[in-house]
């Protein structure tokens, strides 16, 4: 239910992947023109999206600097626009205060309150899980069983399978009879006898079931409710207000979600029973809540430093070597974020911080049909383009934006017209020091056949990415024989004085 996953045709670095405040609080800005311009801008891009995905309705939340406070600290302003309806049926809009589904970004609760036991004693990430559930009577039958530390649990490489992908839950949970409640213990039940993905430790498999094992050990050693210790130690400390456990058929003031065309909520009640997400997810939030949530977590104001290192360092290989604990590490063109994404049956959403910028983006759609998901992955990145742009101190003459964008098409026209010894020559260095022209030519032949012949291109902006460097992202809005309505950027750096292409990337 679950799913550890966006889609998007994605070329960084040339490389083409599918894959699937100071305060607790950040004051609002009164009449703040910048904000207005950001709010405004932000919401026409979103309604765009709406038009091409065509989603019931959505919203973006986000967190941004402006200036300092009278102490020096940087001073954090949080804002939110919805569009779109929360019902089909009624036509209500959707208001920034509604609620959806947070789908997986409930892991990132999951997995702070774990470090903050951690922090007090109560628990360690590389004791074995067999110390705290060794004793029930499932527990060996569980694959891996006495090898599994926490930290593998939530850096999910423990080799365990995720439940939530079998059919045979899938199945259940679409059931009536997933109205009712569950026990956990059943949950784990559908991975018991099953082989290893992998030796504990040694690979990488993003599976729910992680995660509800780690439930399982907050409260076996607490002994209180997981949702409980959340709410104590989160959520109203950090006044989220408008974040609740999804716990429950009927939770107030949530929008209307839609899966495969269908509500999923009727009569005020789920069809599908949220409870069954739990530690998996388990929470129903508002964007603004939920990027004022991720700018804490990750401007450190929540975990310990010792904490706040371990979450965001990964001790996995390959796909895990972008998973900490609970937080996915990706880089965007504006530098490196951490985050996650979410889903649940009628709902989507994504939440990232940008680290450069100090600015967190937080999406969420009340739709999980196929465009949204290809959709998500460029919309917080959107987002962030225009709220960089707007607070930004630094903007690229009028001189440079029009060399970057003669440079930019003429670039861009060499390589759709397969002319790819000339544009690499337009390489910086970095990117030539990861890849042979042969290299990179086969892997920009295989992305080029998967987007297809370009049909249009508009430019949207040109912006520096990294406030410190010369570097330089260019976005257009484009549409390809493959792919429709797509978010199309190219970085450029200076190197000895001259612009050279760092990356490119086309999100769909």
């Amino acid at each position: 239910m679950n799913r550890h996953c966006s889609l998007a045709l994605l070329l960084l670095l040339s490389l083409p992947v599918v894959t699937c405040a100071q305060t607790a609080t950040p004051p609002p800005a009164q009449n703040n023109s910048k904000l207005s311009n950001i709010l405004e801008k932000v919401k026409t891009r979103l309604n765009i999206s709406m038009a091409q995905a065509k989603f019931p309705g959505a919203q973006v939340g986000f967190v941004y600097v402006d200036g300092q406070n009278a102490d020096g600290k940087p001073r954090y302003v949080s804002g939110s626009v919805a569009v779109g309806v929360s019902d089909m049926q009624t036509k209500a809009p959707l208001k920034t205060t509604d609620r959806l589904l947070a789908g997986s970004i409930g892991k990132t609760f999951v997995a702070s309150l774990t470090l903050m036991l951690v922090q007090e004693g109560k628990l360690k990430l590389d004791d074995k899980i067999q110390s705290w559930l060794g004793n029930e009577p499932w527990f060996n039958q569980l694959p891996n069983a006495s090898d599994i530390t926490l930290r593998m649990l939530l850096n999910h490489s423990s080799g365990i399978e995720n439940h939530a992908d079998m059919s045979s839950f899938e199945k259940q949970a679409f059931k009536n009879s997933s109205t009712r409640n569950i026990k956990y213990e059943e949950l784990i039940a559908y991975v018991l006898k099953r082989k290893p993905l992998f030796p504990a430790g040694q690979g990488y498999n993003y599976a729910d079931t992680n995660y509800i094992l780690v439930g399982m050990i907050v409260e076996k050693v607490t002994g209180r409710s997981l949702y409980d210790l959340i709410d104590e130690k989160i959520l109203k400390p950090f006044k989220l207000e408008r974040t609740i456990p999804s716990n429950s058929l009927t939770l107030p003031e949530v929008a209307n979600g839609y899966f495969d065309g269908s509500p999923v909520i009727v009569n005020g009640k789920f069809r599908i029973n949220p409870q069954w997400e739990w530690a998996g997810g388990g929470f129903a939030s508002t964007a603004e809540d939920l990027a004022r949530w991720g700018h804490l977590l990750y401007q450190g104001e929540v975990l310990a430093p010792g904490s706040f290192e371990e979450m965001i360092k990964s001790t996995s290989q390959g796909e895990g070597a972008t998973y900490g604990l609970g937080v996915m590490i990706s880089r965007s063109n504006f530098g490196r974020t951490y985050g996650h994404d979410g889903e649940f049956p009628g709902y989507i959403s994504d939440l990232r911080h940008y680290t450069r910028y100090k600015l967190t983006v937080a999406v969420m759609v009340n739709s999980d049909a196929p465009e949204v998901i290809r959709g998500m992955n460029s919309a917080a990145d959107e987002a962030a383009a225009i709220i960089i742009k707007e607070t930004s101190k630094r903007e690229v003459s009028q001189a440079d934006q029009m060399k970057l964008k003669s440079l930019a098409e003429s670039w861009l026209n060499l390589v759709y017209n397969n002319n790819l010894d000339e544009a690499w020559k337009l390489v910086s260095d970095r990117m030539s020091s990861r890849f042979t022209f042969q290299s990179w030519s086969a892997r920009m032949h295989l992305f080029l056949n998967q987007v297809g012949r370009l049909k249009s291109r508009k430019l949207v902006s040109i912006v520096y990415s990294d406030p410190e460097t010369e570097t330089v992202t260019i976005q257009y809005e484009s549409t390809f024989s493959n792919t429709a309505a797509a978010s199309e950027m190219l970085v450029f750096e200076k190197q000895a004085g001259e612009w050279r292409v760092v990356s490119y990337s086309i999100h769909s």
